[in-house]
């Protein structure tokens, strides 16, 4: 009998609780955190008819707290388009802040600066709290583009007291500091952030560590990367972004001791974060795609092609562990045969160069896959909610089978011409359809090459190519084409990689340049191992087309490879 009674109450209580819930408005919901019901109710209420701008409002906020960006960034928009239309001057520039807010939660950062740059002039003297709210974003935008000068001058418009005592505008705006190699005043700011921050201080001790390195501190450096890694210990909300930043900055100070085994250390420390990150961002796009598909489930059964789809990605992902294994295994193998070599032969020099060149390499591939991913779902994510069913069904071929290639070519030191070509075509293929002008793309091989038979490293001719797309060509260029002719001279296997973009000249300044030349110099030694292995000729040579009278950029490579034996 009280076992009833109990049942009866609770069941009572969780319709009272249900109840109370549903009479609750978006506003209430969202002052709760409660953001996942806002989203229910309010996409719920967008099926029957169109939201408020207030509703509008909550429910791009709440996509934002729920990390699910690009649905945020769809709704924005939506609320930008209606606002425009009411002619609501106060609700459009705070739209304007919801569309910046998830253009730099998306890693959008070009975009999101010229977003920036063409709203700014709308705002209006009273709108000042709101343009100071943009500044925050817009300035962190121009900071991870390396436009280090525009970054301090827009965290400058921001003159509200309470605004600049907020550690998020200490924090930020010593980064810019640190990037203009300011660095006494940069700790300056960092140890105001500790002194207004009530928590995450592990980041400011880490960003203060990092300002002593670079003047070459070391004792300093260390002293406050140790408090960050306490302050890391009692901070439960501490993000993987919070714990990668203080583990690079203690291997950067352990490679400039020349401590390669701490630093090698650390370096496996950061892969695991990646790992950790990689999964979390999946798995964000996942719930994004998923609550996608509940708005279209009228669209030709959408949800049960999307869910095959992240089924195939998962699948990917568990193959992808297998094969972290077994290069872990490699790796261990290979550092024995190093020890060996450096012991026998005592080059000890030129292995401790060879080292750092790897150690850089995989930090810069690590990062690859992860992006190329996040970035890839966010295109189909964009298609599927603009209704592009075809478009999002050809995109998604060309992925998988790219993500495929990708993902089985990545342990792999050579892989066959043939492969490697139908990789860079899918790669051309996806970012012509996910750009507004599309580029013109001509690939010619020399008749007596074998692409079958002849074998290349993976991943040497790709990152030219998507430098002539993400720097030779802007959004508005015209008749943009690139070129790619391979021929068999001399047993020198050369691929030229020609553009008609704007050229290297014009594209590398400043920071972007100094950053282009570590790529390049890392493909450069690259070449050279590879050409000490396989005891053939290799080359790389970058020049601006304006020598010759033209237009572009024009990219020669001397491939390393091996010529296999053709199956009979």
């Amino acid at each position: 009998m009280n076992k009833l009674k109990f049942i009866i109450t609770f069941l009572l209580c969780s319709l009272l609780y249900t109840g109370l819930q549903a009479q609750q408005s978006p506003k209430e919901l969202f002052e709760a955190r409660n953001f996942e019901a806002v989203i229910d109710t309010l996409t719920k209420k967008n099926e029957q008819k169109k939201l408020s701008l207030d509703e509008l409002y909550y429910i791009t906020k709440s996509y934002g707290r729920t990390r699910q960006y690009s649905n945020g960034l769809v709704f924005s928009n939506k609320m930008t388009e209606e606002a425009i239309r009411l002619k609501d001057t106060t609700q459009l520039v705070r739209a304007f802040n919801l569309m910046a807010e998830n253009l730099i939660d998306l890693n959008d950062i070009l975009k999101g600066i010229e977003y920036c740059e063409k709203v700014a002039p709308v705002f209006r003297k009273k709108d000042s709290i709101e343009f100071q709210k943009l500044c925050f974003k817009w300035g962190m935008m121009y900071y991870h583009n390396y436009e280090f000068k525009k970054a301090h001058n827009v965290y400058n418009k921001i003159t509200l007291p309470k605004y600049r005592k907020l550690p998020l505008f200490t924090n930020n705006y010593a980064l810019t500091l640190m990037g203009l190699e300011k660095w006494d005043e940069a700790i300056t700011y960092l140890k105001k952030s500790v002194q207004f921050s009530k928590r995450n201080n592990n980041v400011h001790y880490s960003n203060i560590g990092y300002a002593y390195l670079r003047q070459g501190e070391y004792k300093k450096a260390k002293v406050y990367l140790d408090s960050a890694i306490s302050a890391l210990a009692r901070n439960e909300d501490a993000t993987l972004y919070n714990k990668k930043n203080i583990f690079s900055n203690y291997f950067l100070l352990y490679k400039k001791q020349q401590n390669l085994d701490k630093a090698a250390d650390y370096l496996d420390t950061i892969e695991a974060v990646n790992e950790a990150i990689f999964k979390q961002k999946i798995s964000e796009k996942i719930k994004a795609l998923e609550t996608s598909s509940k708005q279209l489930e009228f669209a030709n059964n959408r949800e049960t092609t999307l869910k095959k789809q992240v089924k195939i990605i998962d699948n990917r992902l568990a193959l992808a562990e297998k094969q972290k294994i077994w290069g872990a295994f490699l790796l261990v193998v290979l550092i024995v045969v190093l020890l060996a070599v450096l012991f026998i032969f005592k080059y000890r020099n030129i292995i401790n160069a060879h080292v750092q060149i790897q150690t850089e390499q995989r930090l810069l591939r690590s990062q690859m896959t992860p992006h190329f991913i996040f970035n890839s779902l966010s295109v189909i994510q964009g298609m599927i909610l603009n209704k592009e069913d075809k478009k999002a069904i050809i995109y998604l071929s060309k992925f998988s089978k790219l993500l495929r290639i990708i993902l089985e070519n990545s342990r792999e030191k050579l892989v066959p011409l043939k492969e490697e070509l139908q990789a860079l075509q899918n790669y051309i293929d996806l970012q012509n359809m996910s750009r507004q002008n599309s580029f013109k793309y001509t690939l010619n091989i020399n008749e007596n090459i074998n692409t079958s038979c002849i074998s290349v490293p993976p991943m040497l001719m790709q990152p030219f190519v998507e430098n002539a797309i993400e720097h030779g060509f802007n959004n508005n260029y015209e008749k943009a084409e690139i070129k790619l002719n391979i021929n068999f001279i001399d047993n020198k296997l050369i691929c030229i990689i020609k553009d008609n973009g704007l050229g290297i000249n014009k594209t590398n300044t400043g920071k972007s340049k100094s950053k282009k030349s570590v790529s390049t110099q890392i493909t450069a030694e690259r070449l050279k191992i590879m050409s000490k292995e396989l005891n053939v000729q290799t080359g790389l040579s970058i020049q601006d087309r304006s020598e010759f009278n033209e237009q572009g950029t024009i990219v020669t490579l001397t491939l390393p490879y091996k010529i296999e034996q053709e199956d009979a």
